[in-house]
Order: C-alpha cells, then structure tokens, then sequence
C-alpha cells in the first residue's frame, strides 16, 4: 500500500490520529464539560492529544527499543502502551472545561462516563493505528502514541 508510505503515508497518519482526536475530544467536551464554544474546544484538546501523544512517544521509546530488540512489541503495544494511553487520555479529560480540578479521578477517570469515555479514546488511539499495522505488522521505528 504506497499510500501508507513515505510523505503521504505520513500525511495520512497525522490525518487519521487528528482527526480521531479531535472527534473524540468534541464528544468529551459535549459528553463530560461544559463550554459554549465545544467545536474550538475539542480541537484544541485534539491537537493537545496529539501533542502529548509526541511528548509520551518519545518518553516511552527506550522501552519501546527493549520491546523491538527483544522480539516483544505485541506485548509492548498491546499492555504497555495501553496504560499510557489511558493517562494521555486522563490529561485530555483533565482539560476538559467544567470539569472538577485536574488531580480528581486522574487515575480512575472520575465517573462511569469518563472511565467510558477514556477507555474508548484508547480504542480511538488503536483504530488510527489500524491502517498499518494491518499493512505493514508491528512498527519497527514509528512509536505510536
């Protein structure tokens, strides 16, 4: 698939993550805050989302590199990086306007809807992976975040 490949297959990543995050992000916004402008606020919070996936990627890929030399990116991917996209996703919802303080729930999620609503933003964050992995199998440089 030379689409998924090079300058346009990098386009295309950015694509699929942004605008999965922003997605999601406007579904937080309308589903756990209160804003009048929810539209702007769940773009801002999308492009924070993929901002902070950059920041962890980088954080997280020495463990990455251990899992890759090691043979075990599945599990790496599969667990690991499920964790940190469950607290990326905190940081998001901590963001979220008319919301308690960031500290309350950070780890839990607060409520049943945000432990909801993070969890599906973790399936959000896999499904825009989707793509390559199915063309292409594990990343073998790319740290997906």
């Amino acid at each position: 698939m030379e689409w998924l490949e090079g300058g346009l297959g990098l386009a295309v990543y950015l694509g699929l993550k942004l605008g999965g995050y922003v997605v999601w992000s406007y579904v937080g916004v309308r589903w756990l805050g209160r804003t009048t402008k929810p539209v702007i606020v769940g773009l801002l919070l999308g492009v924070a989302r993929l901002v902070i996936g950059w920041i962890t990627g980088l954080v997280v890929a020495p463990v990455a590199l251990v899992a890759v030399s090691t043979g075990h990116i599945p599990v790496f991917y599969f667990t690991a990086l499920a964790v940190v996209r469950w607290f990326e996703w905190g940081a998001i919802q901590a963001l979220i306007p008319g919301r308690p303080g960031p500290g309350v729930g950070f780890v839990t999620g607060g409520s049943q809807q945000g432990r909801i609503w993070r969890a599906v933003g973790v399936c959000v964050s896999y499904l825009a992976d989707a793509p390559f992995l199915l063309a292409e199998g594990f990343p073998r440089g790319r740290i997906f975040c």
